[in-house]
């Protein structure tokens, strides 16, 4: 079987949107998500900075009712907005099947535990229950908040780890093995994560700059991000607004080091071509690249050497826009791929190119290829065929390719 896959439903919570809307809206216009940190004391000299893309602390008190961790609480918002999106029947919520990536978890437990057990040799039973918060256990919390009895998995690697839940769901569904797949992410910010990125001075002391000349580091930031698939067909027997289709995907593990992908930039390469050779396209279709762009030193001009070897690939003097949407939403880790595939559906849906804002034309990194184009404002421009990159740590990689739904 090889049933082509469609997105009818799309659910974001992030810095800069509380909904798709409002998502949009901060794209159109360049919105950053970067405010100063109030969950956690900065104050220590050993902190880069006190900033990150985080969602306001009067947002998430907003949608914290239920008993349950932070991160399931926001999955539920954004997979609830999907699910109304898509117009899901509780008899289809039934029998979908649900894909969750992400890389830390509810570590906002962890970190409670930790505090309490090096400050006080009273702990409480709420810090005690550890594996109830685990990821997995986000997974089967959300499974049971709506009522879902297909398959349910969860994918935890580090920064593609949405990515491959919206590839393994369209796997699923090629395979037979499922009509409709709620795939996606979530990752909220951690003190823990917070801390790690600062003890590998991999944070920006300043703004989040994606190839960018001066980029001194990422910035973290919060997100849950996701997305309705569906078989294409049965969309279309239902009449559903299909946003885009997914039309490949490839993922790979270079096994070259721990924190970096291979300088020369040949493993990114191989990821975004064997996502394009599994759908049949070539580069030339390609119009946009939204770009993995961390805004560290190592991985921007990396990617770009990537894109570079792809292009050579190409017969045609035609431009591709590359962008990354990290600039405005900041790293959302496990969430990233998704929260930048609902960026990308956008831009295609409404014909703009998602800008790679804090950086000037003249602060750009070079590049011998004058075709491709990064954008620091968004640029009216139409996309039929997309690319989305994530890369992680630990060598995890994936490409997915998007087709616009005429």
């Amino acid at each position: 079987m090889n049933h082509r896959i469609a997105i009818t439903g799309i659910g974001i919570l992030s810095s800069i949107s509380n909904d798709v809307r409002e998502h949009l809206e901060s794209l159109q216009q360049g919105t950053s998500g970067k405010k100063l940190l109030e969950r956690i004391d900065t104050s220590h000299p050993f902190f880069r900075n006190q900033s990150a893309c985080v969602i306001p602390q009067d947002t998430l008190e907003n949608i914290t009712g239920e008993d349950a961790t932070l991160q399931t609480n926001c999955a539920i918002y954004s997979i609830d907005q999907a699910v109304r999106d898509a117009n899901l029947t509780k008899e289809e919520l039934k029998d979908a099947a649900l894909i969750i990536g992400s890389t830390i978890g509810a570590s906002h437990t962890f970190a409670t535990f930790f505090k309490e057990y090096i400050t006080d040799a009273t702990i409480s039973e709420a810090s005690m229950d550890l594996a109830s918060h685990s990821t997995q256990t986000i997974t089967g919390e959300i499974a049971k908040f709506f009522k879902i009895q297909g398959p349910t998995s969860t994918i935890s690697t580090a920064c593609s780890a949405s990515t491959n839940s919206v590839g393994r769901g369209m796997d699923m569904i090629r395979a037979g093995k499922a009509d409709l797949v709620i795939a996606g992410g979530v990752d909220i910010f951690s003190e823990l994560a917070f801390s790690g990125f600062n003890c590998l001075q991999a944070l920006s002391t300043t703004d989040c700059k994606p190839f960018s000349k001066t980029r001194e580091g990422l910035m973290l930031g919060d997100g849950s991000a996701f997305l309705i698939l569906e078989n294409l067909e049965s969309a279309q027997r239902k009449n559903k607004h299909i946003y885009a289709e997914v039309v490949s995907y490839h993922f790979l593990n270079e096994a070259y080091h721990p924190t970096a992908v291979k300088e020369d930039g040949s493993s990114v390469y191989e990821c975004m071509k064997q996502a394009l050779n599994k759908g049949n396209i070539t580069v030339d279709e390609i119009d946009y690249i939204n770009a993995h762009g961390t805004a560290t030193k190592v991985n921007d001009p990396t990617e770009l050497k990537g894109i570079e070897l792809l292009m050579e690939e190409s017969t045609q003097d035609k431009d591709i826009y590359v962008s990354s949407t990290k600039s405005m939403t900041g790293h959302c880790l496990g969430a990233a791929g998704s929260v930048e595939l609902i960026t990308t559906i956008l831009g295609m849906e409404h014909n703009f190119i998602p800008p790679n804002i804090n950086v000037t034309n003249e602060d750009f990194l070079d590049t011998p290829n004058k075709n491709i184009k990064i954008p620091g404002k968004s640029v009216e421009h139409n996309i039929t065929y997309a690319l989305s990159n994530s890369f992680a740590f630990g060598g995890n990689m994936s490409s997915i390719v998007l087709k616009k739904s005429h």
